[in-house]
């Protein structure tokens, strides 16, 4: 059975890289640049895993936060995984008291990613 992933982040170099990185038979991924579309696709259901980054529209933002609650709300068996190049103790404690299964601070090596989506029901082929 194939599963779904979907990838959340405003640099589509980063979308890219990662559709690429893990896209397999087995594995359908997905992407969005910004929380309405990711919304949308979520309301649409079916994703095993949620990858999102926290800013999505500029310095201020905590956009990623906000996916982990809407998926909270509408597709609680999804799993998310936040990543963010602007971390600090207090998103990762906001990220996992929302229900984040997994905090990474960016640059995320592809190996520790892979392995997370591994321990979440993902076949994710060797990179």
């Amino acid at each position: 059975m194939q599963k779904k992933l979907l990838i959340v982040d405003d640099e589509e170099s980063t979308l890219l890289a990662l559709k690429r990185l893990l896209g397999s038979p087995r594995l359908e991924v997905d992407v969005s640049q910004t929380l309405e579309e990711a919304e949308e696709k979520i309301r649409a259901g079916g994703y095993d895993v949620v990858i999102a980054d926290l800013r999505l529209t500029g310095i201020l933002g905590e956009e990623g936060l906000e996916i982990i609650q809407y998926v909270r709300d509408h597709s609680p068996q999804t799993n998310v995984i936040l990543v963010t190049g602007y971390g600090d103790p207090a998103i990762m404690q906001r990220a996992f008291s929302l229900g984040a299964a997994f905090y990474f601070e960016k640059p995320v090596k592809s190996s520790v990613l892979t392995e997370a989506l591994r321990s979440l029901g993902l076949e994710i082929v060797s990179c």
